[in-house]
């Protein structure tokens, strides 16, 4: 061993005895990672031991140097693991390298911070690090994004979507002083799509929302954003929160029935029909004849027992789509709650109850039509109109065959 390489193993070891609970023992500290990390086989555990008492001690937690150097571990790590994985017959870990590449930002984003507030003192921004921190992030961006892909590809949504966030923190520490706002452009607005997408396709909710505060303005797909953030508060039985996305996608894209149909159902859950029904026939001016919407129609004055408003609706959904399944079923419906609440009154007279038969009877083609589409749904609802009407060989040969739906 060298009197030279003697010297420095004992600097650090000195170094290493000095009391954590001295500032200038801290810096130390910092700087005896920073040369450690630079030696051909760094001792990481030594690096972390040091980096993570600086970060502990009151003199050392907001200093830049100390992030930098934690951001500058990962970056170290990422870029050996990248070696091995591109040089042939060199055993790699892809995930390994990934998560190294999200990680460095962890201590970088601190750093940046710290270094774009003033100084109390002097009231200067000083920048030592910045420069450094946005070379190495102009490099490793890119590979942020590719690891959402690895990551999105293999179902892991947590992950993925980590990832994607974490490259769009990479752009933000690009920024220059003064500006906190992303720009608009391309590589941003995919990077807050993917986000959202995998925060989406992950159920992770509460993430949705947090990510669509900071870049549904600035996201691709902004039609498909909004509808995965209304969807997310509405998951967490949030319909306060859903109401301004479903609002502003109606003003965005009236052509879109979801924003529709979410507030149409929320105002139904809710008794307040009629703002339900101006709400539909809102939709129905820019798609006079859409089916969906005229089933909602229906079904809003289904709920108010408006039965004559909603059998005219489903019949003249009828005469458009014959074949509609919501419009039989609910049509059926109808005639058939009209026909069980004149049973139910224990008064009723002989001609009321000749009336209530007579709804069955009307119940019971629209019954067996939408049974041909979904006979498992629909079975039940008929074979008691067949048990009403007398018919007792239909009734059994319905739980005879019992066909699935398809």
């Amino acid at each position: 061993m060298t009197i030279k390489m003697k010297s420095y193993l004992g600097y650090i070891a000195a170094l290493c005895l000095l009391t954590p609970f001295s500032g200038v023992a801290q810096r130390s500290n910092v700087r005896a990672a920073d040369r450690l990390l630079q030696s051909d086989k760094p001792n990481y555990t030594e690096i972390r031991r040091l980096i993570k008492l600086a970060e502990e001690h009151e003199d050392t937690k907001d200093d830049a140097y100390t992030y930098y150097v934690k951001g500058l571990v990962e970056h170290t790590l990422y870029k050996t693991e990248f070696r091995k994985v591109t040089t042939p017959g060199s055993v790699g870990d892809t995930a390994k390298m990934f998560r190294h590449v999200i990680d460095e930002l962890v201590g970088w984003r601190r750093a940046d911070s710290i270094e774009r507030q003033p100084d109390p003192s002097t009231g200067r921004i000083v920048l030592k690090y910045q420069k450094k921190i946005q070379d190495y992030v102009r490099e490793d961006a890119p590979k942020m994004y590719e690891a959402g892909l690895f990551w999105l590809d293999r179902k892991k949504y947590a992950e993925s979507t980590a990832a994607f966030s974490a490259a769009l923190e990479a752009q933000r520490l690009l920024l220059p002083v003064g500006r906190k706002e992303l720009p608009t452009d391309t590589t941003v607005a995919n990077l807050a799509y993917y986000a959202l997408v995998s925060a989406y396709t992950g159920e992770l909710y509460p993430e949705v929302i947090r990510l669509g505060e900071l870049y549904r303005d600035v996201a691709a797909n902004k039609n498909e954003v909004y509808q995965f953030l209304a969807k997310s508060h509405m998951a967490m039985q949030d319909t306060v929160g859903a109401m301004p996305f479903l609002e502003e996608g109606i003003r965005l894209y009236p052509e879109t029935t979801f924003y529709f149909g979410s507030m149409i159902s929320i105002y139904q859950a809710q008794g307040r029909y009629k703002e339900a029904v101006a709400l539909i026939d809102k939709a129905l001016k820019v798609t006079p004849d859409n089916p969906n919407l005229l089933v909602l129609r229906g079904n809003v004055y289904f709920l108010a027992q408006e039965w004559d408003r909603a059998v005219e609706v489903y019949r003249q959904v009828l005469r458009q789509s014959p074949d509609n399944y919501d419009a039989l079923f609910n049509l059926g419906q109808v005639y058939y709650n009209q026909a069980v609440s004149i049973l139910a009154n224990p008064l009723s007279s002989r001609l009321e109850e000749k009336k209530a038969k007579e709804y069955f009877r009307q119940s019971l083609p629209q019954l067996e039509a939408a049974y041909k589409v979904a006979p498992d749904q629909v079975r039940d609802l008929l074979g008691n109109v067949y048990y009403r009407l007398g018919l007792e060989k239909k009734y059994a040969e319905l739980y005879t065959d019992k066909p699935s739906s398809k």
